[in-house]
């Protein structure tokens, strides 16, 4: 299983590496003919639609960059950003379920990564994620098959990301009753990617976003932290940050 490489948000990548994905998608389609697939939208609606987002985002990066006067107009707001990155998230979840249905899995891992990668354009530009789900689940398969120091450092940046333009009625985490909700997961999946990195300072500063969003899963993630440590044979300068939080956050210290 090959790693998802993260592209750079910049409309350039969107357009010239999604092309041949999105043809195939189409093509496969064609070929066998399937009416029965997932959602709404038909994959030639679907790729059609792709080069629209692409001018969009074009135009937004074109008004922030110059501003209202060199655009004949109202610069992009954030709220249009919002709208914009809701829109393109529905798109790619779209297809990411249609490239599913058609057994295509190396069409599925560019969407995920596009996934990814529009959470990433989003925030930069100045929007906030709405919806969290795919961008949460496409970071929770991206670290499941990342090893390289490198790309951990990549995919943990894009959590950081994610986290911060994550709109802020998700950020409150009002409703705790799912284990599953995208934000809970995003956080403990970025701070086991953090861990895996071995780096102490990144590992101190996801550790310290977790217990500021989720101090209830605090003692819990140092707890399985400190029995991975074990498992896993973590470098002793790994395994001292991680009992050093869980010496302050278990609630069970009596084990270690």
């Amino acid at each position: 299983m090959l790693p998802m490489k993260l592209p750079e948000p910049v409309v350039d990548n969107f357009r010239d590496q999604l092309t041949e994905p999105l043809a195939e998608l189409l093509e496969t389609w064609q070929l066998r003919d399937d009416k029965s697939g997932p959602g709404e939208s038909s994959p030639p609606l679907l790729v059609e639609t792709f080069p629209q987002l692409y001018d969009a985002m074009q135009r937004t990066e074109a008004s922030l960059s110059r501003g209202a006067a060199a655009t004949g107009g109202n610069p992009a707001s954030a709220e249009g950003v919002t709208e914009l990155g809701e829109y393109a998230l529905e798109l790619f979840d779209q297809s990411l379920h249609w490239a599913n249905h058609l057994d295509l899995p190396e069409v599925f891992d560019t969407l995920q990564a596009f996934t990814i990668a529009m959470a990433c354009w989003i925030g930069r530009h100045g929007g906030e994620l709405i919806n969290l789900e795919p961008v949460a689940d496409a970071l929770a398969r991206a670290a499941n098959r990342t090893q390289e120091a490198g790309e951990l450092l990549t995919l943990y940046r894009a959590m950081g990301e994610v986290i911060e333009a994550t709109a802020s009625l998700i950020r409150q985490d009002l409703d705790k009753s799912n284990p599953g909700r995208p934000w809970r997961i995003l956080h403990l999946n970025r701070a086991i990617v953090a861990t895996r990195s071995h780096q102490p300072d990144i590992m101190d500063e996801a550790f310290a976003v977790l217990i500021e969003h989720l101090p209830e899963d605090a003692p819990g993630f140092f707890t399985q932290g400190m029995e991975q440590m074990d498992l896993l044979n973590y470098p002793p300068h790994v395994r001292e940050v991680m009992d050093r939080y869980y010496r302050k956050w278990s609630v069970n210290r009596s084990l270690h």
